[in-house]
């Protein structure tokens, strides 16, 4: 299994689908390798016979749950492939059995302890950031995280738009002294949850979707495709023979199926701050503020959440990950006028209004 998973790690396909071929032949009920195979396949435009395995292994793990109880191990991937499968209400549910703890982000387990600990004494809340994808999130999250000596971890499971929070993780989180950066939508079990556990308020981390996309495009290209998991994810990675294409057929696929997801998770936070009953109070902050004036940006962060601002470390330092050239407004120069066109009109005026996105 080992092998396998090298030989279709470094892309060599057949190799790796000669292997787990054999492991099926073997043990048919071999989850990691049925899994591992309809990825493959995935990759491979075979969709259907994908999709028939995956729902044979979440049926395979759902079965011991049932006969084992519920172990962690076996319904944290169960409960990513209901996401990947887009059987998002299944997972949600199975969620309120999964104790899964957090684990630490750049840091060993010991020092994301020492950390969160000496936060706690000091009074530090968790901030919890929801964001869309490449939007600078992870460098913002970094420099946060040393600013204010926070423990960092995520707190759900699944990947953009389907994230899903964990009750137990956010349980755990509402001691404070945490900062945790999601993709997480305004989804009523997001929203419930948070609010069950008393973490009310968050940051909504947006930048302009055309943007966005162009990014994305790109990252998931030359990234995120390469991932084991990655084509089972089928709302947001594109079938394997759009690679092949030019860049302007890959941003016809993203304005077509990518781009509307951006939308509507601006759109629902948005409803979600509107409602006086959701329980939860919003900060919006934008990329664009931050590469213009990373200061108010982060000083907008720190008011929220009721921060001193002299208890901010300006001199600490933080890694910068995943970001490409950190343009505002690149895609101006790289769209068809047709993708500007068809872009824009997938934007609703009020929403573009109020973030100041134009045409």
């Amino acid at each position: 299994m080992d092998l396998a998973r090298r030989r279709h790690q470094a892309g060599a396909l057949a190799d790796a689908k000669e292997l787990y071929r054999l492991i099926l032949e073997s043990q048919p009920n071999n989850t990691e390798a049925m899994t591992l195979m309809a990825s493959l396949l995935y990759r491979e435009g075979a969709d259907e016979k994908a999709a028939k395995l995956i729902d044979q292994a979440i049926e395979l793990y759902a079965n011991t749950v049932t006969m084992q109880g519920n172990n962690a191990n076996v319904l944290a991937p169960l409960v990513n492939l209901l996401l990947a499968r887009d059987r998002v209400l299944e997972a949600e549910a199975r969620t309120q059995s999964l104790d899964f703890p957090v684990l630490p982000v750049r840091a060993t387990w010991e020092a994301f302890e020492s950390r969160r600990q000496a936060a706690i004494a000091a009074g530090r809340q968790t901030i919890l950031i929801t964001t869309v994808p490449k939007s600078a999130s992870e460098s913002i999250w970094n420099r946060l995280a040393e600013g204010l000596s926070l423990g960092q971890c995520h707190l759900s499971l699944g990947l953009f738009p389907d994230c899903c929070l964990l009750p137990s993780r956010v349980h755990f989180a509402a001691r404070g002294g945490l900062i945790a950066k999601e993709h997480i939508a305004a989804t009523a079990h997001n929203r419930k949850t948070l609010v069950e556990f008393g973490l009310d308020r968050l940051v909504v981390h947006l930048r302009d979707p055309r943007q966005a996309l162009l990014s994305w495009v790109h990252f998931v290209r030359d990234d995120v495709s390469q991932r084991l998991l990655a084509p089972m994810w089928r709302k947001i990675v594109p079938p394997s023979d759009v690679f092949s294409r030019s860049l302007e057929a890959q941003l016809d696929w993203g304005i077509d199926h990518y781009l509307p997801y951006l939308v509507d998770f601006v759109r629902d936070w948005t409803a979600a701050d509107d409602d006086p009953d959701s329980g939860l109070r919003v900060h919006f902050a934008s990329f664009e503020r931050f590469r213009l004036d990373p200061q108010g940006y982060l000083d907008g962060v720190l008011d929220f959440y009721d921060i001193d601002k002299a208890a901010f470390r300006q001199d600490s330092e933080a890694e910068v990950v995943h970001l490409r050239k950190g343009l505002i407004d690149e895609w101006r120069e790289v769209f068809t006028p047709a993708q500007k066109a068809r872009a824009w009109s997938l934007i609703p005026d009020d929403l573009a209004e109020r973030q100041g996105w134009t045409a």
